[in-house]
């Protein structure tokens, strides 16, 4: 089995001059979410559609508390609007400011066993399947479990 017989094929782009409001309402109303609640990545491509990065949920929120902020343990302290105005205050940013650039990707013909050792190693949820610098689909985590548990179950389902 191979990356192109398990990934998926609707995924979410967004550019890297988009502002971080933008990938926000993409993230949440994204066209195939990974719960069905939006995502939570979205690909950065180039006008050209290649792949140039990954924004994730985790990077938004690290944009709006900055590792500064993180050291001086403010989940201690109680500052009215001190999210808002964090929030507020990086919608207008670009995504390139914060996305990932160094995507692990793999290729079509990448097979379970390599796109498995990926995962795992890289601690990520999820691929893209780049052909060409294209991104052409997303394998996710939990898709991939679920190929195991079709496996084993012989699509037996809930019990």
């Amino acid at each position: 089995m191979k990356a192109a017989d398990i990934m998926t094929k609707e995924f979410d782009t967004v550019l890297p001059s988009s502002t971080i409001k933008e990938a926000v309402s993409l993230l949440r109303c994204a066209k195939r979410g990974e719960d069905k609640k939006g995502v939570n990545a979205l690909m950065v491509v180039d006008e050209k559609g290649s792949l140039v990065g990954m924004i994730t949920m985790s990077h938004i929120l690290k944009a709006i508390i900055p590792f500064y902020m993180e050291m001086a343990h403010l989940s201690e302290f109680a500052w009215d609007g001190l999210f808002e105005r964090m929030c507020h205050k990086i919608e207008n940013r670009l995504v390139s400011d914060f996305m990932e650039r160094k995507v692990i990707t793999v290729d079509p013909d990448a097979n379970i066993f390599e796109i498995s050792e990926l995962m795992l190693k890289s601690r990520v949820r999820r691929l893209p399947v780049v052909e060409k610098d294209k991104v052409i689909g997303i394998v996710y985590r939990k898709e991939l479990f679920f190929k195991i548990v079709d496996t084993m179950l012989d699509k037996e389902g809930c019990r």
